[in-house]
């Protein structure tokens, strides 16, 4: 017959047993409160995303809305420019006043529009628009580079934007890169986005080095393969 186990024995055995059994409920609630936050977190973002998705669907439709108002009075100012010659000079000063306003709502109309439902059906990342506008300081030049993707991608695109500007210098052909023009031979201008974002650099250019192209190059980890666009270098002013 075999002896009885001891007190002292079965007093561990129940000890490590209780132990065990505290440590597998302390680890569940860890994880439950872990997966509980995460599910916080993962609501919040798309009440994020969301509200920013009803706010540009709702200015593209406003614009929209005020471009019909704008349209229907260039039409009663065209009529009445033609029934009252009297009023002639008056109307065709609010008319063109008008229009110009239609001119850069329709702009702003296409943009949001090219956001919300491209046209083309591109969905992916893309250069929307490059402007050059004379600067403060002689050869200084303010460079605009707006970047979409359409709302479809919810996801923040990142990189970098290398611009090159092309030329004639001393009747030979020269190029230079935003970085040289900065005095930062590899700098890149870098960008982080949802929807749209519009960077903006000064640089100036060398005494003798007459711009006519610049070349915006792309990169992403969104893209296979660098983005690449060339535009003519027309150093408009500034609207007012």
């Amino acid at each position: 017959m075999e002896p009885a186990p001891q007190p002292a024995v079965a007093g561990r055995s129940w000890f490590r047993w209780l132990a065990a059994a505290a440590a597998a409920i302390v680890v569940g609630l860890l994880l439950l409160f872990a997966y509980s936050r995460g599910q916080a977190s993962a609501g919040l973002s798309a009440a994020q995303v969301a509200l920013e998705r009803r706010e540009l669907i709702a200015k593209a439709d406003r614009l929209e809305r005020q471009n019909s108002k704008l349209n229907a009075r260039v039409a009663e100012l065209e009529m009445a420019r033609k029934l009252d010659r009297e009023a002639y000079g008056q109307v065709e000063q609010t008319l063109g006043e008008l229009q110009s306003q239609l001119s850069r709502q329709a702009d702003d109309l296409a943009f949001y529009k090219s956001i919300v439902s491209p046209a083309d059906g591109v969905q992916g990342l893309r250069i929307h628009r490059f402007e050059v506008s004379p600067g403060a300081e002689p050869r200084e030049y303010q460079l605009k580079i707006t970047l979409i993707q359409s709302m479809r991608h919810e996801s923040v695109a990142a990189g970098l934007v290398q611009v090159v500007v092309h030329g004639v210098q001393g009747d030979q052909p020269a190029r230079y890169s935003v970085g040289e023009l900065l005095g930062r031979p590899k700098a890149q201008l870098p960008f982080s986005f949802r929807y749209f974002q519009t960077i903006e650099q000064a640089v100036t250019l060398p005494e003798g080095f007459q711009a006519f192209e610049a070349e915006v190059q792309v990169r992403s980890s969104k893209l296979s393969f660098p983005m690449q666009q060339s535009f003519p270098w027309k150093a408009d002013a500034p609207a007012a």
